[in-house]
């Protein structure tokens, strides 16, 4: 008797603590819901109206507007009224990226952490584990950030972008420099759109502004012989960094706030961001990849000018042509056109 008792007991206790960790989740799920009902609400949306939307308590509302609190919305509360957002905190959060946001597949999936050693080699593994196309890996901070060749990428928190994305296009291993001319192209979009001046964009990687470092790309993949597993599109943007602090990168880098005097909005930023990869995602997998890489030379930095080229296989000279479709810089040599594919460490200085 004793026995059937104590398995009574435990059958009880089981099925609390299942409904206790159902009613959690439940209410985790409600804070993005929360943030959307108040986003943009000229009036106080009340306790009892947002607890008979989201099917959660009054005392589950109040708990996850806490929560939002700690992650530093600026909430009102008032007796009678409800609750109003009158701020939101200056940082990447999903449930602020989402809201507005028009694609139909980037950056539907977001890992968000507040500090990661990389956001490439946390969308890599990801990426080997199934993670979706279009998933998308944001940090406020990286500490072990790179660029091309093992470059180091330094970025303070919570000032400029610092993301990746998986890709799964259905393209040959040749023609994932493709994806790097995407990139930049689309990164350069999204600058002109938000800070309304227009980028350059220097061969193979790099978007500049005034003859300076604003941006990057740095491409990873996994392919076969005749495949493409998977992409992951690295890329970092000096949005609202004060390079005074970092002397060493003066000369060499700048941001949109340095060149533009004004804050940028890095949620409005990686927004837009998100639809110009979109779009131009579009365009290379529906046979249409020449436009990307006209918009390219168009905003080729040096074009028409004597530059010299450092590769790993040396250093050569002649006067910049642009690019080809294969991402190759071509230089005009008193002997002739040269192509210079993309490989080791390579660099675009002028004589």
């Amino acid at each position: 008797m004793r026995q059937m008792l104590t398995f009574a007991l435990a059958k009880v206790d089981k099925s609390a603590i299942i409904e206790v960790v159902r009613l959690k989740t439940v209410a985790m799920k409600s804070r993005p819901k929360i943030v959307n009902m108040l986003y943009g609400a000229q009036d106080y949306v009340s306790g009892e109206e947002l607890a008979k939307e989201l099917g959660i308590s009054r005392t589950a509302v109040w708990k996850q507007i806490r929560e939002l609190k700690n992650e530093d919305f600026i909430i009102e509360a008032k007796p009678g009224l409800g609750y109003k957002i009158v701020a939101y905190p200056d940082r990447l959060l999903p449930i602020i990226v989402e809201k507005g946001l028009t694609t139909s597949v980037m950056g539907r999936n977001i890992y968000y952490y507040q500090t990661l050693d990389s956001t490439n080699s946390l969308a890599r593994s990801l990426a080997q584990e199934g993670a979706v196309e279009g998933s998308l890996v944001i940090a406020e901070e990286q500490v072990g950030g790179r660029g091309r060749c093992g470059r180091r990428w330094v970025s303070p928190k919570g000032v400029n972008i610092l993301a990746s994305i998986i890709l799964r296009p259905n393209i040959l291993p040749h023609q994932i420099p493709q994806l790097a001319i995407l990139g930049t192209v689309s990164v350069a979009g999204s600058i002109h759109k938000v800070a309304v001046i227009e980028a350059e964009l220097r061969w193979p990687n790099e978007i500049l502004l005034n003859n300076k470092r604003v941006g990057g790309i740095l491409i990873e993949f996994s392919a076969e012989l005749d495949r493409v597993n998977f992409v992951i599109l690295g890329i970092g943007i000096n949005v609202n960094f004060d390079l005074s602090e970092f002397p060493e990168l003066a000369g060499e880098a700048t941001s949109l706030w340095m060149e533009t005097g004004v804050k940028v909005s890095r949620v409005e930023l990686l927004q837009i961001l998100l639809e110009q990869i979109e779009n131009n995602y579009t365009l290379l997998t529906g046979g249409k990849f020449h436009q990307l890489w006209q918009r390219w030379n168009t905003l080729c930095w040096g074009i028409g000018k004597w530059v010299q080229v450092a590769s790993v296989g040396g250093k050569q000279s002649g006067i910049l042509k642009g690019m080809d479709e294969n991402g190759c810089v071509i230089i005009a040599r008193i002997d002739g056109e040269r192509r210079i594919a993309m490989s080791g460490d390579v660099s675009l200085k002028a004589d």
